[in-house]
Order: structure tokens, then C-alpha cells, then sequence
């Protein structure tokens, strides 16, 4: 009878664990979904916003008095919206290295920017003026339908200008790797080979010849500076360039929430009258743009004009 008692009281205590382990189990499940319900929910509303910034960098931008109109010479703003803050930049493509018109040494220095090694960077950038080009003629280390076709490949150079800086990846020799290093840095939408400094990012301005951290940074600096204070943005003095825009811009918009939670969204507009009557034709948007963050730290000094 005892020997009965005790196998009861096991069986008992087995129950209760495999039921505390199954409530565990289950409370953990509950949590976990709930936690990636919340993230998703997070990132929407990132996402949300991160468009809404978009939208209101282009009223900006547009905006007819002078005193509010946003600039667009790299120019990083921050604002509040719902609670939320908002981190836009706005730059014209101006201030790229134009894929379809850069010479053979614009791109070395495009590439040894990206840290491709010498005579990889040498063939690579061959390669680029041998798609872009209207022959079939081989540059002394690029690559026309022959060399693509002994690479495997099912298509053949273009022979004409690019149709977007995405196309680049399909040129023998690029890599993603390289790709992702200079995708923020190319363009296709202007239609000359010289960069505009007054809105060229850092990491352009260090692709200019006799250009040094030390002399861009200082020149950023002073950059920032009259932006803030509404004064014309010139050409650093040891870069001879014309300051020409072009009218299309690149405008990213990140948003932050809670938990430090970020989406960015990118667009390339052109300023003048749509089909749509709008007064600007909207030429790329990426959700989910993948791009260094612009609530870093290191951004904070660029911000011009914070509604934070």
C-alpha cells in the first residue's frame, strides 16, 4: 500500500514538472512572438515615418521663402515629428562621380577610395568605359562580349551609357563588396564628369586630387558653418571647380523610435513640372535603404538645423 502511495506521489511530481515545463515553455513562446510582433510593429512605424520625411524634405526644398527653403549641398537636417525624430539628408548628384561620363583616372580614384587593389582597379575601370562606350573595341585591360562570354556570362557589354548606378554590378569585375563601398558615392543622372564639391560628400571630396582628411574635414567644417548661417557654399580653394547643380537630388530620410529602432528610405527626384503636374518627377525609391546610419554620433557636428 505505502509502495502504492509513493509511485502515486512520483507520478504526482512528474505531472507538476512536465506541466511547469510545458507553462515555461509556452510563457517563453508568448514572450518571443510578443517581442517579434513589437519589432515588427517598431519598424513599420519606422518606416512610416522615414517616408513622411521624404515627403517633407521635398515641401522644403521647395519651399519659396528663402529664409525656410532647405539647402541641398549635403546638407543634414533633423526634425520631430509624432515624437519621433527624423534625420534627413539632401544632396545633389551633382556632387558624384557620374559612372557614365567620369574619365579613366576619376574612376582609379573612385576605386582606390573603395581600397581595390592596383591592377584590379586598373582592369575594373577599363571595363566600365568598355561598357559605357559605343564600340566593340577592347580597352587595354577592359572586357567586351569575348571576354564576358569566357567569363560564363549570358549577356554582352551595353555599348551605351548606363541607365542606373544598379547596372554597374553586371560590369566583369565588380563585386558586391566593391559595389556596396561606392554605391552613395555614383551617379547617372547628371551629364558631365565634373564633381561639384560644394555638395559632395566626405567620402567623394577624398577622391579629388591633393585632397586630405585634414583639408576635407576643415572644409566641411566651413561648409556646415555657412549653411547654417544662409551664406553661399564655395568650392574648397584646392580644388578648381565650377559649383554647378543639377536639379536632381538625393534626399535620405532615417527615422529613430524607441530602442534605438531605425528605417531609412531614399529617393532621387528631379525639380521641374511632372506628367502628374507635381513640380518635381520622383526617379528612384528604395524602402529599407541600407546606408551608415545618420544618428551617428559622428553626424551630430553636420546637423544644420535641428527642430529637435
Amino acid at each position: 500500500m505505502k509502495s502504492n502511495k509513493g509511485l502515486a506521489l512520483i507520478v504526482v511530481l512528474w505531472v507538476i514538472t512536465l506541466l511547469t515545463i510545458m507553462a515555461s515553455s509556452f510563457a517563453l513562446t508568448i514572450q518571443r512572438e510578443s517581442a517579434i510582433i513589437s519589432g515588427i510593429k517598431e519598424k513599420a512605424e519606422a518606416q512610416a515615418l522615414a517616408e513622411a520625411g521624404i515627403n517633407y524634405a521635398v515641401v522644403m526644398l521647395f519651399n519659396t521663402n528663402a529664409e525656410q527653403q532647405w539647402q541641398s549641398t549635403n546638407s543634414l537636417y533633423e526634425v520631430n515629428y509624432a515624437g519621433k525624430n527624423i534625420r534627413i539628408l539632401i544632396a545633389d548628384e551633382s556632387g558624384k562621380v557620374n559612372i557614365n561620363y567620369a574619365d579613366k583616372q576619376q574612376l582609379l580614384d573612385l576605386l582606390n577610395f573603395a581600397q581595390v587593389e592596383e591592377a584590379q582597379a586598373d582592369s575594373l575601370s577599363d571595363a566600365i568605359i568598355d561598357w559605357r562606350d559605343k564600340d566593340d573595341l577592347i580597352g587595354l585591360n577592359g572586357a567586351e562580349e569575348q571576354q564576358y562570354k569566357d567569363a560564363g556570362l549570358k549577356y554582352r557589354p551595353r555599348n551605351n551609357l548606363f541607365n542606373s548606378v544598379e547596372e554597374l554590378q553586371m560590369v566583369l569585375g565588380m563585386t558586391p563588396k566593391i559595389y556596396q563601398q561606392i554605391e552613395d558615392m555614383i551617379s547617372v543622372y547628371t551629364k558631365k564628369a565634373a564633381i561639384n564639391p560644394a555638395t559632395a560628400s566626405r567620402s567623394v571630396l577624398l577622391t579629388l586630387p591633393d585632397a586630405t582628411e585634414a583639408l576635407v574635414d576643415e572644409y566641411m567644417q566651413q561648409r556646415a558653418e555657412n549653411q547654417r548661417n544662409k551664406q553661399a557654399v564655395v568650392a574648397p580653394d584646392w580644388y578648381n571647380s565650377a559649383t554647378a547643380t543639377s536639379n536632381v537630388y538625393m534626399i535620405i530620410s532615417e527615422a529613430m523610435i524607441e530602442r534605438g529602432s531605425t528605417a531609412a528610405t531614399m529617393a532621387v527626384i528631379r525639380k521641374g513640372q511632372a506628367k502628374n503636374g507635381l513640380p518635381f518627377q520622383i526617379l528612384k525609391w528604395v524602402k529599407d535603404y541600407s546606408v551608415r546610419s545618420l544618428f551617428l554620433p559622428e553626424n551630430d557636428q553636420w546637423i544644420i538645423n535641428s527642430d529637435v
